[in-house]
């Protein structure tokens, strides 16, 4: 049977752009939204099958509903830039498809559609992720609605449409016409909500029954219709899909045709969908060869008992891959594979909640995990390190070399990831138990995109990096609970204090924490700031620290405020938010190798990385981490290593000479760039000099740096321009790292580690900015992040070799920490320095400040 499948291109593209993870090409060209809509599209058709095929789209221009209502749709966000780059690339994707695209001026797709599906005496499936398709719905349209994302799909027709909606497909614009609809900003009538408007319809049937019995609809309802009526036959109106459009298509026109031509996947090769390439939906080429990689069938096997799984992994060399969530475990079995594939198969062992359930329990799977990770085999995971603690907890020795899925795609893409893959967003019609295939599959994909200096950052420090973070997360680092809690009394006093004179100052109590009461307070009340243009957000004044500290000498209660913030945070995430994370007198923070896009660590439960030094306060939290019993703590502080990796990089002769004749180059800046004597320069004139020195490696605007030092804007640029005058290799290096950087796409560390940077193509000026700033510094920062890396590594090694019960106990961003013996402090000292100082060689030295001491703060 014939049928129609039309889809609402901007609804689907846009719920595209916002399900899929964002990922570019390595030229920066945002690419997530065609490809999530892709994916889409195949799902369709793979389901429908259908025999004729239209994509509508909105043309920027007013429609007719804006000649009715001025302010129809005002208000609503513009597209983000980084998806109207993908639009034109969406339709071209879809040309090359052979798929119908339609748009005409002064209609909309819903428009288009409507008339399409109408016209036509044909099966039709409406796809789109606006309500207002769903009064199309009768005996031959059908609207699947994506509910959420592009996957969860509500599929609604003429007989099942009453039950899901509670209303038939004819009431719905009676429904906008009474409630509204704020997203296309129909006003509706004032005051009625969904409830009110779906109990009128129940009873009413349409708008005309509503007015028509108007006396009946007492109080204040009632009132509200007759004030409105005009306004609710007007967002009728404007509800009201145009069935009858001008649009001249033809059914003909839209026939739909597979498998594709040989040109899409040439399209998909230059936007590197590689995952699309392997699918069996292309031509043949000229020679009649197929154009596909024979991606084979995978099914699913059910396991029923553990001795299966283990029988199936006899041969102990043969590499698995594993992927592990709470309803499941799946094994695919990689075995070589010659000619043309037709099947694989997954193995599944369902997990049990509960004793009746089908399943295992995970204990039960111990002799299968053993059997998997023994020495000799290649397992594939993804997060390797999270499943090394899964096996810990289960005392399963992990003896088997590992390939991590998600350190690789990080490195393939150039980008941040935070959240697990979505992996049957990522490999099309994957089936429910096929996950371990997919993992294997996307390994093969993303290592496919390594060059060779990530295959060796990958080999040589990342994989290894994983087993030393694992060690490090289950040693922990030991905490001084009594200091703890004498930190909690302490600071909640003095927060109770802050709280009254805050109050004192205020002539009332409100919550301090509420942005609009606060607002309401210091500009209202107070008239703080009285006669200057105060920030205003849409819905409050803006209370940020930066908003207050223009007013600190203006009114007592803001010191009171910006020191009752930092008291708080000091509060709340150090000293409250560690106490349910300790065990045993220890926290073991998690860290991660993927999170960032330079490279760097991060970490959290508890969160290591940011606790603040430039406070006392601050500084007085390091007194919280101490040595374990009868050891030391052994600190090791890289020496203003992003200071040396520019002098390296930028082959800059003043910085090279200054680090290796060992000169303090903070001073020999403040004497160039402030025009004082070397032997003149104080103490905070230095501290100016290293506010520029790693402002310019930040990228610093003449703003910001006129900020740090509080002098003017003028006198600020002319600090800079005096720096790049005094060392000029370093402007002409950080210029080439933005050009570079807007040529290919990207920058890369030391170590090859290469980072994307998207927002060069932006057309919002501060996010260009920030694309500009972050090429300048993410070689910089994101090769100290590197350095580290094989520092830890290194001293991992050497400590285990040596024979040594000292253990790294944290990292923080340039600092290593070790938790020793104190017999065998001197030596891990010196091999910690060493070790730092050795793990590569630049044209400047690297030097190392190394610490002893009970607690983290008498390292320092």
């Amino acid at each position: 049977m014939e049928n129609f499948v039309l889809i609402d291109g901007n609804s689907l593209i846009n719920r595209a752009f916002y399900a899929t993870p964002v990922f570019t090409t390595k030229s920066g060209t945002p690419t997530n939204g065609v490809f999530g809509f892709v994916k889409l599209l195949l799902k369709i058709i793979a389901d429908k099958k259908p025999s004729y095929m239209a994509v509508a789209f909105d043309v920027h221009a007013p429609t007719f509903r804006h000649q009715q209502f001025e302010a129809y749709k005002a208000g609503r966000k513009p597209m983000p830039s980084e998806l109207c780059q993908q639009m034109p690339i969406l339709k071209d994707v879809l040309a090359t498809m052979g798929v119908k695209t339609i748009e005409k001026a002064g209609y909309e797709a819903d428009d288009i559609i409507g008339t399409l599906a109408k016209r036509f005496p044909v099966q039709t499936y409406v796809y789109t992720g606006d309500r207002d398709a769903y009064q199309l719905v009768d005996e031959t349209i059908s609207v699947c609605f994506t509910r959420k994302g592009v996957s969860d799909i509500l599929e609604l027709d003429a007989d099942n449409f009453k039950d899901e909606i509670g209303l038939t497909p004819a009431q719905i614009v009676p429904l906008k016409a009474l409630m509204g609809d704020k997203s296309d900003n129909i006003p509706g009538v004032a005051g009625v909500g969904e409830k009110s408007a779906y109990s009128l319809l129940n009873q009413f049937n349409d708008l005309e029954g509503v007015y028509a019995h108007l006396d009946e609809i007492k109080g204040a309802l009632g009132q509200k219709l007759r004030d409105n009526q005009e306004m609710a036959f007007l967002s009728k109106q404007l509800a009201t899909i145009n069935t009858n459009s001008p649009v001249e298509t033809t059914l003909h026109e839209c026939v739909f045709k597979t498998p594709f031509p040989v040109k899409l996947k040439e399209k998909f090769a230059e936007l590197e969908f590689k995952s699309l390439l392997a699918m069996d939906i292309y031509q043949a080429d000229e020679s009649g060869t197929p154009v596909t990689l024979n991606e084979p069938t995978v099914r699913s096997e059910i396991l029923t008992s553990v001795q299966e799984g283990i029988k199936k992994l006899s041969n102990e060399s043969i590499p698995v891959s594993l992927h592990f969530d709470d309803r499941e475990i799946g094994f695919y079995i990689i075995e070589p594979q010659t000619g043309v594939l037709t099947e694989q198969i997954e193995y599944v062992f369902p997990f049990k909640k509960g004793l009746l359930d089908v399943g295992f329990f995970e204990n039960e799977l111990i002799p299968f995990y053993q059997k998997v990770f023994s020495a000799g085999r290649k397992v594939f995971l993804y997060d390797s390190k999270d499943v090394r603690h899964k096996m810990d907890e289960l005392e399963v020795d992990f003896l088997a070399d590992v390939e991590d899925v998600s350190i690789v795609k990080c490195l393939a893409e150039g980008l941040s990831n935070t959240e697990k893959i979505d992996l049957a967003l990522a490999l099309n019609n994957l089936p429910e138990n096929a996950k371990a295939y997919g993992l294997y599959r996307l390994y093969s994909i993303f290592y496919g995109q390594l060059s060779a200096p990530e295959i060796k950052l990958y080999r040589e420090v990342e994989l290894p990096l994983s087993r030393v973070l694992f060690e490090m997360e289950k040693q922990g680092i030991c905490i001084d609970e009594e200091r703890l809690e004498n930190f909690s009394k302490k600071y909640k006093a003095e927060l109770n204090t802050l709280v009254a004179q805050i109050y004192e100052q205020a002539g009332e109590t409100f919550n301090i924490n509420s942005t609009q009461q606060l607002g309401k307070i210091l500009f209202e009340k107070l008239q703080i700031g009285a006669g200057q243009k105060k920030k205003k957000t849409t819905k409050s004044y803006s209370t940020t620290a930066e908003e207050l500290e223009k007013y600190v000498d203006e009114h007592p209660i803001i010191p009171l405020l910006l020191r009752y913030r930092q008291i708080q945070k000091i509060l709340s995430t150090y000293i409250e938010g560690y106490k349910p994370l300790l065990k045993n007198g220890k926290v073991h923070t998690t860290y991660s190798q993927t999170t960032t896009s330079t490279g760097r660590l991060s970490s959290f439960n508890p969160n290591i990385q940011n606790i603040p030094v430039r406070t006392d306060e601050g500084r007085e939290l390091r007194k919280l981490f101490i040595a374990s019993k009868g050891n030391v703590l052994v600190d090791a502080d890289y020496s203003q290593i992003e200071l040396r990796l520019l002098a390296h990089f930028s082959a800059c002769k003043e910085l090279i000479d200054a680090y290796c004749q060992g000169r303090d180059i903070h001073a020999i800046t403040a004497s160039q760039v402030f025009d004082v004597p070397l032997e003149e320069v104080d103490g905070a004139t230095r501290r100016n000099a290293k506010a520029v020195n790693f402002g310019i490696i930040y990228g610093i605007s003449a703003f910001g740096l006129a900020k740090d030092l509080g002098i003017n804007n003028k006198k600020a640029q002319e600090y800079i321009d005096k720096y790049f005058a005094e060392y000029s290799s370093v402007k002409e290096y950080m210029t080439a790292n933005v050009e570079n950087a807007k040529a290919n796409g990207h920058v890369t560390t030391l170590l090859g580690r290469r980072r994307v940077i998207n927002e060069l193509k932006s057309s919002n000026y501060m996010v260009r900015s920030f694309g500009e700033r972050a090429a300048m510094n993410m070689p910089l920062q994101g090769s100290s992040a590197d350095i580290i890396k094989i520092a830890m590594i290194n001293v991992s090694k050497k400590l285990k070799n040596g024979g040594y019960k000292a253990k790294l106990a944290l990292q923080i961003h340039d600092e290593l920490i070790i938790d020793c013996p104190v017999d065998e402090a001197d030596n891990v000292a010196k091999l910690l320095k060493e070790e730092m100082e050795n793990a590569v060689s630049l044209t400047v030295p690297l030097t190392v400040d190394v610490g002893v001491g009970k607690t983290w703060y008498e390292t320092k």
